[in-house]
């Protein structure tokens, strides 16, 4: 009995994609674009009127690795479990894809440490003696 493999990624014949032809027809042509007319860099923009000048607000590809810690880190920004986005990359141990494959934002740090400093100002409207600061708003039937 023979089983039947699905592929994810399976070209026209069955077989397994190669991805150095997704790189080269897929990604590079839909990130460097030109800023002017839209067209991807080559042989369709030597016909057009004006340079080709790469539009600057797409992405700049920086590789596989990149790729898949850009996917498991937006799968974490997400909520996607640990678990779900180690299965997704594929990895053999969970600490592997946290270590290396879900990095945090800048703009997640900022908005996690806006939460704690909301957090610790409700916590903190009292001084070291217990006794409510003038400004806090807490009453002495607040304070144990």
């Amino acid at each position: 009995m023979t089983t039947t493999r699905t592929r994810i990624f399976a070209n026209s014949l069955g077989g397994p994609l190669s991805m150095d032809s997704v790189r080269t027809r897929g990604i590079l042509p839909a990130l460097n674009r030109c800023a002017l007319c839209g067209l991807p860099n080559g042989k369709k923009h030597a016909k057009a009127d004006h340079k080709y000048e790469r539009d600057v607000r797409n992405p700049e590809w920086h590789g596989w690795h990149a790729a898949r810690r850009g996917l498991g880190s937006n799968l974490y920004r997400l909520g996607v479990p640990d678990k779900v986005i180690q299965a997704i990359l594929r990895h053999s141990n969970v600490n592997v894809t946290l270590a290396y494959y879900v990095k945090s934002a800048s703009a997640d740090v900022m908005a996690a440490m806006g939460k704690f400093e909301e957090e610790l100002a409700v916590q903190t409207v009292q001084d070291s003696d217990r006794t409510p600061k003038p400004d806090s708003g807490a009453t002495l039937e607040f304070v144990n």
